[in-house]
């Protein structure tokens, strides 16, 4: 019991470590029209090996109170592959005027290559300062061995607890 213990300690501890995050933002979205203006905001960024990525995308005002801003999808894109987040907490724009967003992305393994995040969605807000902030995580190559080792360590301790 105490090796799966160490084990999934270990496991936990790998999942958390990062080698580096790739972070990008924009509030200057605005609305001038009052009916909503679209935008499509697109960043490129490069993986020099397959790797596995997380992400998380919240949307927020720059001077306090919740946004006026409705992210209706954002995706990772290379050639041949697109990846989709998942909204993980949603504002009903036809009821609410403001919120508070977020998307996420669950750890996936990506192919080395340019990628592009893309970010579209509709500003409401009739001042600058609504927008939103988006990081992909990037894991140490190591981190991942050591994911691989606490598994391997989890299934030796559970094999020979059924063996006793």
């Amino acid at each position: 019991m105490k090796s799966l213990s160490a084990a999934l300690v270990a496991l936990s501890l790998a999942a958390s470590a990062s080698a580096g995050t790739v972070t990008v933002s924009n509030f200057g979205h605005q609305d001038d029209t009052g009916f909503g203006t679209g935008f499509d905001d697109v960043y490129t960024f490069s993986l020099t090996g397959n790797t596995w990525v997380s992400g998380l995308l919240n949307t927020g005002a720059l001077l306090g109170g919740d946004p006026a801003i409705d992210i209706q999808s954002v995706a990772l894109h290379k050639v041949g592959s697109s990846v989709g987040w998942t909204e993980t907490i949603a504002i009903d724009w036809d009821v609410a005027l403001t919120g508070v967003e977020q998307w996420t992305l669950t750890p996936r393994l990506l192919s080395a290559g340019e990628w592009q995040l893309e970010i579209m969605g509709v500003s409401y807000a009739d001042k600058t300062g609504n927008g939103y902030s988006a990081a992909v995580d990037l894991p140490e190559p190591g981190s991942i061995a050591l994911a691989a080792l606490a598994l391997a360590g989890a299934g030796l301790a559970s094999a020979r607890r059924r063996k006793a």
